[in-house]
């Protein structure tokens, strides 16, 4: 008795296996791959303060108080001035013409305006990661005065944003 012949073996090579493979591959390694939010660039008249910090920044309104501006999402607000004190040593202020109290108007207007357009765009996504939770991402030369930081601080509060985090160089050792 003869064996019946199987069908013929083909040349061509069957790669719907592997495509699967690969496709799984890929989806996973999207799934895992982590990526930093966001990259902060000092820039050239900002000395960072150093701590051991190894939290990562999250995406917020980026608000760089550097020795000489106030600087809103890379637009700028205002300039800085300096003030000689009692002593005859010069400090960094916000001049007392764009100040109402202890709320930097400039600051405020602008920061009332990103606080509006992020609780428009969560309204109209309508989702959970996209709504507005109030943080800032502030950037402080170290050696400002309080009093400015302070009444940054105040501004972005009065303008909804109550969630602040500092950004620093890390120091790992």
């Amino acid at each position: 008795m003869k064996k019946p012949r199987r069908g013929t073996v083909s040349d061509e090579l069957n790669i719907t296996s592997m495509m699967d493979m690969f496709t799984i591959i890929l989806v996973f390694l999207l799934k895992s791959y982590s990526t930093e939010d966001i990259s902060v660039a000092a820039s050239g008249d900002l000395e960072l303060p150093v701590s051991t910090t190894m939290v990562k920044p999250k995406l917020a309104v980026n608000v760089v108080v550097s020795k000489s501006s106030i600087t809103v999402d890379g637009t700028p607000v205002m300039a800085l001035t300096r003030k000689p004190d009692e002593t005859g040593k010069e400090w960094i202020a916000v001049p007392d013409e764009e100040k109402k109290g202890q709320m930097i108007t400039r600051l405020y207007d602008r920061l009332l305006e990103k606080a509006e357009q992020a609780k428009r765009i969560a309204e109209a996504t309508a989702s959970e990661e996209h709504a507005f939770k109030g943080e800032i991402l502030m950037q402080c030369d170290k050696e400002l005065p309080f009093s400015v930081i302070r009444e940054v601080m105040y501004t972005a509060g009065q303008a909804q944003f109550s969630n602040f985090r500092f950004v620093v160089y890390s120091s790992t050792s």
